[in-house]
C-alpha cells in the first residue's frame, strides 16, 4: 500500500457517473481498491459495493488497497487517505503472532479475513509451523509462491473446522481442491468439511471430473457463504484441462462485483488477455451480470483479489 500526505486527495469522480454514490455522506471510511489505472490518471476504484471511475492522484498501482474518507464537494466524489498507516498495523499484527512477514504467513492471514474470523495466535501458529516444513529450502520462484497460496488456503480450511492438521488429510484435502480429486475417500472427507462450520463465514469446496470428447476437466469450485445472512460471498474456480497431451490450469473468481481470470501455467499475450476479457463481458451481460446504467461487474486477467487489510488478532494463552 502506498500513502502520502495525508490531506492530500487521492480520488474524485462525478457524483452523477457513480450509481453507488447516493448512499455516501460526508466523513464516511471506506476501504478502495484500485481495479485499474490509466497513464492519463483515469481510474476505476471499488469502494461502497461500487465501481467507480474517475481520476487518481499519487504513486498507486492496480491492486493497492487503502482505507480512505469520503468528502463530497457539490457534484463531486473525494477520498483522502486516512491517517494510520495499514501497513504498519499490518506489521503489528504478525508481530504480535511473533511470525515472519512473507508470502506464506500473508496467505494464511489471508484465509481467516475472507471468512472474517479473528486471528487466534495458536491457530495461525499451527497452520505455518506445519506449512513451513513442507515449503522450507523451496525457492521463492512464481509456481513455488501459487503452491504455498494453495498449501496456505487448504490447511487453513483444515484448521478452521477444528480438526487437527496431518500430511494425510491435508494432502487429501489439496488433491480434492486443486487437483480435482475423485477418489471416493477424498470426496467423503470433503463432505465432512463442507459440513463443518468454524468461526465466521463458511467455505463449501465441490470437486469436480468431467470427461469430454477429445478432453478431460477436474477441479473444484469454492463457495464462500455467510449462512446467517443466505448470502454468497466468494465465488473460486479452479480448473485443470487435459487435451492432447496439453495441460493448462486456469483459475476463475467472483468476488466484490469483481470477476477475475487467469491461466496459472502459460503466459498469455495482451492481445489474448483482452479478447478474454471481451468474451467474459460479453458471457456475464448474457447471464445478467450487468445492469442497464453501469457496469456491475469488473472483468480483468489476473490473480483473484486478496482479502485485506487483516482482522483483529486474538492473541490467547
Amino acid at each position: 500500500m502506498i500513502y502520502t500526505d495525508g490531506t492530500k486527495v487521492f480520488f474524485t469522480a462525478s457524483r452523477r457517473a457513480a450509481s453507488g454514490s447516493m448512499s455516501l455522506k460526508n466523513g464516511d471510511i471506506v476501504n478502495a481498491k484500485i481495479l485499474s489505472l490509466k497513464t492519463d490518471g483515469a481510474a476505476r476504484i471499488f469502494f461502497n459495493g461500487n465501481i467507480f471511475e474517475g481520476n487518481v492522484s499519487g504513486s498507486l498501482k492496480e491492486g493497492d488497497s487503502l482505507k480512505m474518507r469520503v468528502v463530497i464537494d457539490s457534484d463531486k466524489i473525494l477520498l483522502i487517505p486516512e491517517k494510520g498507516d495499514d501497513a504498519s498495523s499490518s506489521k503489528d499484527i504478525f508481530s504480535k503472532l511473533g511470525l515472519p512477514q512473507n508470502e506464506l504467513t500473508s496467505s494464511i492471514l489471508a484465509f481467516f479475513t475472507a471468512i472474517e474470523s479473528r486471528l487466534d495466535e495458536k491457530s495461525i501458529n499451527r497452520i505455518f509451523n506445519f506449512l513451513h516444513k513442507k515449503t522450507a529450502g523451496k525457492a521463492s520462484d512464481r509456481a513455488s509462491l501459487k503452491e504455498k497460496e494453495k498449501s496456505a488456503f487448504a490447511a487453513s480450511l483444515i484448521e478452521s473446522k477444528g480438526i487437527e492438521l496431518s500430511d494425510e488429510l491435508f494432502s487429501q484435502i489439496y488433491e480434492a481442491i486443486f487437483g480435482g480429486g475423485s477418489e471416493k475417500n477424498d470426496d467423503e472427507v470433503l463432505e465432512m468439511i463442507n459440513h463443518l462450520k468454524g468461526e465466521g463465514l463458511h467455505w463449501i469446496i465441490l470437486p469436480f471430473d468431467r470427461e469430454f470428447d477429445s478432453s478431460k476437466a477436474s477441479g473444484s469450485l469454492a463457495l464462500l457463504l455467510d449462512i446467517s445472512l443466505k448470502e454468497l460471498k466468494s465465488l473460486v474456480l479452479c480448473c485443470n484441462f487435459k487435451s492432447s497431451g496439453e495441460d493448462e490450469s486456469w483459475i476463475f473468481s467472483l468476488q466484490d462485483k469483481e470477476f477475475t481470470f487467469m491461466c496459472e501455467d502459460i503466459e498469455l499475450s495482451q492481445k489474448e488477455k483482452t479478447n478474454l476479457e471481451k468474451l467474459f463481458t460479453s458471457c456475464l451481460t448474457e447471464a445478467g451480470f450487468f445492469d442497464s446504467d453501469t457496469a456491475s461487474v469488473f472483468v480483468r486477467y489476473g490473480e483473484p483479489s486478496k482479502y485485506e487489510p487483516p482482522l483483529s488478532v486474538d492473541l490467547r494463552v
